[in-house]
């Protein structure tokens, strides 16, 4: 199976997180997702009236509620695995000491805590430890996973948080997991650099004058918008050819919002479709 095959873009989000693109993963969800789930991806693109209702009822219209609206429908309508608890906090004293993403069940009756994101992290090794960082540098992969093994997947095993599921958990300790979705962004300085990217899955980041680079590669380019950062958008004669629209277009898109641009790149005749974000100069 493959996003690449669904049109609306709803379901191709969809069938990108069902293909499971981790960059970490505590709990396999892969022995849980129904057999027949090729045929009702297909059956949602050709009718996706129901995904659509899901996303427009997510009262917020950022990439990770967006991310966990999908992953909602997923584990519903996908597998065999049953929701038990959604989005609910901990609290103590008029406090909330934390929040829960999910809490699923399984099919023999053990219970699952899953701790939810979807990342995308851009290599920068001269800030290690914190070398994966967000495209706005206020986020790193280091900061993520210390956080959640530290504080979120610890919350259901205090007083307060076994006491909030007792109804739930009858007796039952669930278990904690990190379930991080999202993709790897390798630095693009030369053409050394792209010529073993382009044989990788993974993504890339390059600087904006550098761009121009990738004009001897793809022949075309297109600047993603959230919340579709995920699976790669359908390929029509809209986009801009290379050629037509100039790269150093961006500088211009730069000077008036500095934040890294999201951009997939393709090449009808060779068949390459690959994603980057293309980073100001001085990031």
């Amino acid at each position: 199976m493959s996003s690449n095959k669904f049109q609306h873009p709803f379901v191709k989000d969809l069938a990108w997180l069902v293909e499971g693109h981790y960059i970490e993963r505590d709990f396999n969800l892969q022995p849980y997702w129904l057999v027949d789930v090729p045929l009702r991806l297909s059956e949602l693109d050709n009718s996706p009236e129901p995904l659509i209702q899901a996303v427009n009822d997510c009262k917020s219209h950022f990439l990770g509620s967006y991310f966990e609206t999908l992953f909602s429908f997923a584990i519903e309508h996908f597998s065999s695995l049953n929701i038990i608890l959604e989005h609910f906090q901990i609290e103590a004293e008029g406090k909330t000491l934390g929040e829960v993403d999910i809490l699923i069940e399984t099919p023999d009756g053990q219970l699952h805590q899953l701790e939810l994101a979807v990342k995308f992290y851009l290599e920068r090794p001269d800030l290690a430890p914190h070398n994966w960082i967000g495209p706005n540098k206020n986020d790193s992969l280091l900061k993520k996973t210390t956080k959640a093994r530290e504080h979120q997947l610890t919350i259901l095993h205090t007083e307060e948080g076994r006491s909030a599921i007792q109804n739930v958990a009858k007796g039952r300790t669930p278990n904690s997991s990190l379930l991080i979705f999202g993709r790897l962004y390798y630095g693009l300085k030369n053409n050394a650099d792209i010529e073993e990217w382009l044989k990788k899955d993974d993504g890339g980041w390059i600087r904006a004058s550098h761009f121009i680079l990738l004009k001897a590669y793809f022949s075309h380019f297109q600047v993603l918008e959230k919340p579709h950062w995920m699976s790669f958008p359908n390929i029509n004669n809209n986009y801009a050819f290379f050629c037509t629209e100039n790269p150093y277009n961006l500088f211009v898109k730069f000077l008036h919002d500095e934040r890294p641009k999201h951009v997939t790149l393709w090449d009808n005749v060779k068949g390459i479709n690959k994603i980057v974000f293309v980073v100001p100069d001085l990031w």
